[in-house]
């Protein structure tokens, strides 16, 4: 009897291979949202979901209303792990390759040769903060880009539909790549 490993969609022969290859796989690696979603040991989480369905189904179950301090608190620590992700995937400023990986994420092909062009490219787009998140979880290094939008208020009809909010308290000082260079006022009025 084989078992398969449902993010890479390995096959292995027994249940103590799958997990031998799940501990010690970097395939694998405890992201900030792993560790977020598995701090309520109650919740059934699954990582290939979404991160906006999974935090919406954690809301479900934890039976939180708006306003309560509970609910603050995870939402302010959902946030703080979304950014977190962030700086996994795409990396800092000065590193021209965590450019190319958000280029080649939200489809900057070819990739620019300096960061200074990177930034350009990347201020033109509009795109879901929680989306390149997802995107960079898959990683989808062959397959589709994350989408993107013609302006910011496609992307505000769109971020509002879906519920998949990022919020918004990057400084400008911080050098973080996607965050300074992508965050865009949703809830705040036009850009």
């Amino acid at each position: 009897m084989s078992v398969t490993c449902l993010p890479c969609n390995r096959p292995f022969v027994n249940d103590e291979a799958l997990q031998q290859h799940l501990r010690d796989s970097p395939a694998h690696i405890e992201t900030p949202l792993d560790t977020f979603f598995r701090s309520f040991p109650t919740f059934t989480y699954d990582p290939s979901q979404p991160p906006a369905t999974s935090y919406a189904s954690l809301q479900a179950y934890m039976n939180w209303r708006r306003g309560e301090a509970a609910s603050a608190d995870a939402w302010d620590r959902y946030q703080g792990a979304l950014e977190d992700e962030i700086r996994l995937w795409y990396g800092e400023e000065d590193d021209l390759a965590a450019w190319h990986a958000l280029c080649h994420a939200i489809g900057v092909e070819p990739p620019p040769r300096t960061c200074g062009q990177c930034e350009q490219a990347v201020r033109r787009t509009h795109v879901n903060i929680v989306d390149l998140i997802e995107w960079g979880r898959r990683r989808k290094s062959n397959e589709s880009r994350v989408r993107t939008f013609r302006n910011v208020a496609a992307l505000r009809a769109y971020t509002k539909r879906t519920g998949k909010i990022f919020r918004n308290t990057v400084g400008e000082d911080d050098s973080n790549v996607v965050l300074r260079h992508l965050l865009r006022k949703i809830f705040r009025g036009n850009l």
